[in-house]
């Protein structure tokens, strides 16, 4: 079994870019935390402003290893100050392995 966690954030008018750019830093953390199965930072498909941080763990430890991570809490606390972003919201599910 495997958890998908994700982190959708629209970006303030104008801050699309600059969002990214703050994003694109997970995509190393995500390297760094073992358990990781993948972590993408995407753009919502027909809304420029609004992006899409999904990560696949292997269990909830790992999760919780990248919410309770320094890099992370420092990209968004670089996100907050910059305002960056109007919106978070956060989702998880369990995905069954298919043998």
């Amino acid at each position: 079994m495997s958890i998908v966690h994700r982190m959708t954030i629209r970006a303030r008018h104008d801050r699309a870019v600059r969002l990214r750019q703050c994003l694109a830093r997970l995509d190393q953390i995500g390297r760094d935390i073992p358990g990781c199965q993948g972590l993408r930072v995407l753009p919502l498909r027909g809304d420029p402003l609004t992006w899409e941080v999904e990560g696949q763990w292997h269990s909830a430890a790992a999760r919780d290893a990248f919410l309770g991570s320094e890099c992370l809490r420092r990209v968004l606390a670089q996100a907050i100050e910059e305002g960056l972003f109007t919106h978070l919201e956060c989702a998880m599910e369990l995905q069954q392995q298919v043998a």
